[in-house]
């Protein structure tokens, strides 16, 4: 019985994301990956409220609730209500650039301080409750005021939002846009406007549920505190289909209750995440989808990863066009040769850095951008490389080099073990399980004794910085150059058929399975690799070294680059890196807001990221160069001709009869 009141008490406030997730996708069928960023930012706005300015509970409650309803509100208005007729997968790519923006407002809120330090973590002696007393004792378990503030409040909640959807005329006209968003439109319901309600409300079950949690579980002011509260809530909304309230407050329960079951039988909090990944996916993997409200077509669109538009040939022929690409390459070249010479370690081994986690992107584009497999997994993929590649190098005893291609094979192994859920789930509920996928290997998989290594992965004494740099561009130019093989070979052309149209794809004679596996295993094996080098060079491959959340900047650089585009991938990785690296002396949180802000402008504004900048700016070299125009020319069509042929065909039609 103690277990299952702290149990309940551990679900209730997941069970409120979840309802506020399921309330998001009920109004315009969205994943709302800034969920528990907005959950967080509650819990932020208390503390400051609380412990910096002093306020009182109840009145820096409601500021910090009005902050979160305000925050949901300018969400939806800036950036959802710009989507609103756009499919749901480049909504769902843009609420993870809205998490990474909100994580920066989040992290730049003043401190609570202690001893004049500022105070980043703590439990219920630092985070405020309204009443000290009085305290339960059931068993082995304490029930104090923060326990009991959840199970009272909890249950209010959410028969609330049950009254307000079955009882108002807002919550009637929410349910009828969750049914058919066109048909209550015209029927005269303000389709938009109640969009933004759900979104209000959304944002106020996460900022309740984070506020009721923090005092139970502890809070934390860094990067990764937003997303266990998103998994946890996420996986009860999944279960529940993200079309039931009451279904995923009853999950969101259980799931607590699993969760304490876990831990008093384990000893260890990580493994519950393993525990509910593997039911979300038994209940994805038994459920039919064929009955879904959306079609295909509405719940994704590959418009931002269309490949690269190609140079016509009467211009790659072009003598002074040749001329040019050859002196460009030699140019490049020679800078990337001179590069150790002329720059500082520190910057070559960022440059280094940079070609390898390239590597990870490309492989993300590859899955992703190819494939049309949303993975918000992909830096996790990396850490099996750098983890089981300290194991085997650093443990076992294996080769450096050896352990290198080891590294690969075995990331290729997780990828296929990864990808078999792949040939059922759509795109959105693959990212939510790859998701799920990069928690789990941060808070257990990686620090399980039986997976991990030393911590430590120390490369030959021969690989200095400089030599260490030249393997890595070496790395990178030959995965480009093989990538960009198979890309304009059959097997790019068969993976891009079965991303646009899997059963016309079965009809022409593709085996879209085996495709589908391969294009994970490929993606896995290359994320392998490069995490294995990216770890050599900075001698860790410790769990702290692959938190999850930079899967979800490692997203940000591939879109931001462009997710069609391999070479596109480098310039996001680029600049996902780089910005942090010179900007640091202005901002810590420069790197985070870039990712953001830029992922949320070229999805708003420019949706082919920045290889289509690159691509325009080619298009004009290439005319300047040679006098021709690089851009598909689009014929005007004569109507005299037309009508002429049109006069002619019932003729012919009878010649032919």
């Amino acid at each position: 019985m103690d277990l299952v009141l702290l149990g309940l008490t551990i679900g209730m406030a997941n069970a409120l994301l979840a309802v506020g997730l399921v309330l998001i996708y009920m109004s315009n069928r969205v994943v709302n990956f800034a969920h528990g960023e907005i959950g967080a930012f509650a819990v932020a706005l208390m503390l400051t409220f609380t412990q910096v300015l002093h306020w009182n509970y109840w009145l820096a409650l409601l500021a910090s609730l009005a902050g979160t309803a305000v925050l949901s509100a300018l969400i939806e208005r800036t950036v959802i209500q710009r989507l609103f007729t756009a499919p749901r997968l480049i909504v769902l790519i843009a609420t993870v650039g809205v998490a990474q923006v909100v994580t920066v407002g989040r992290l730049i809120l003043p401190k609570p301080k202690k001893d004049g330090e500022s105070v980043f973590a703590g439990g219920s002696d630092l985070f405020p409750v309204p009443f000290d007393s009085p305290t339960f004792t059931f068993g082995r378990v304490v029930l104090h005021p923060q326990h009991l503030m959840v199970l009272v409040v909890g249950p209010l909640v959410v028969l609330a939002v049950v009254w307000f959807l079955r009882a108002t005329v807002y919550g009637m006209a929410m349910r009828a846009s969750a049914e058919n968003a066109q048909r209550a439109q015209l029927l005269g319901i303000p389709v938009r406007r109640i969009s933004t309600l759900a979104w209000v409300l959304g944002g106020l079950l996460a900022g309740i549920g984070a506020i009721l949690l923090a005092p139970v579980v502890g809070f934390s002011s860094t990067e990764a505190v937003g997303l266990p509260l998103l998994a946890r809530g996420l996986a009860a909304a999944t279960v529940a289909r993200f079309e039931s309230i009451g279904l995923a407050f009853g999950v969101g329960l259980a799931f607590g209750l699993i969760d304490q079951l876990a831990i008093f039988y384990t000893g260890q909090s990580g493994v519950t995440d393993a525990i509910l990944l593997g039911i979300v996916l038994a209940v994805l993997l038994f459920r039919r989808f064929e009955k879904r409200r959306t079609t295909a077509a509405e719940e994704s669109s590959w418009a931002v990863a269309d490949p690269v538009r190609r140079l016509p040939e009467q211009i790659t022929s072009h003598l002074r066009w040749r001329q040019l690409t050859v002196v460009t390459v030699v140019v490049v070249v020679a800078l990337l040769i001179s590069a150790p010479l002329l720059m500082t370690a520190s910057s070559t081994l960022l440059l280094a850095t940079i070609a390898a986690v390239s590597v990870v992107t490309v492989a993300l584009t590859i899955l992703s951008g190819w494939g049309g497999q949303l993975s918000i997994g992909h830096w996790a993929l990396a850490g099996v490389g750098g983890v089981l590649g300290s194991r085997l190098h650093e443990v076992i005893g294996v080769p450096f080099w050896i352990a290198f291609v080891l590294a690969g094979v075995l990331g290729g192994v997780v990828s296929l073990l990864l990808g078999l859920p792949a040939l059922r789930l759509p795109g959105p509920l693959l990212a939510v399980v790859t998701l799920g996928f990069a928690v789990v290997c941060s808070s257990w998989l990686f620090d399980e004794p039986w997976f991990r290594g030393t911590g430590v992965l120390d490369r030959p004494a021969w690989i200095g910085i400089d030599t260490y740099y030249y393997i890595c561009v070496i790395f990178l130019a030959t995965v480009l150059l093989a990538v960009r093989s198979l890309q304009h070979g059959r097997f790019g052309r068969n993976v891009l058929a079965v991303r646009d149209n899997p059963v016309q794809a079965a009809a022409m004679g593709i085996a879209v399975v085996r495709t589908k596996l391969t294009t994970f295993v490929l993606s896995g094996t290359l994320a392998a690799l490069a995490g294995f080098l990216w770890s050599a060079g900075i001698r860790t491959a410790s769990p702290e070294a692959f938190p999850a959340y930079r899967s979800l900047g490692l997203l940000a650089a591939a879109i931001i680059g462009g997710l069609g585009s391999i070479g596109g991938a480098v310039l996001g990785t680029a600049y996902f890196l780089g910005i942090p690296y010179f900007g640091s002396d202005v901002s810590p949180y420069l790197g985070v807001l870039s990712s953001g802000v830029g992922l949320l402008a070229l999805v708003l504004w420019l949706p082919g990221g920045l290889a289509r900048v690159v691509v325009a700016v080619r298009d004009r070299v290439a005319k300047l160069v040679t006098g021709l125009d690089a851009r598909p020319r689009v014929e005007h069509l004569d109507l005299e001709e037309t009508a002429a042929l049109t006069e002619t065909t019932p003729e012919l039609v009878g010649a032919g009869r």
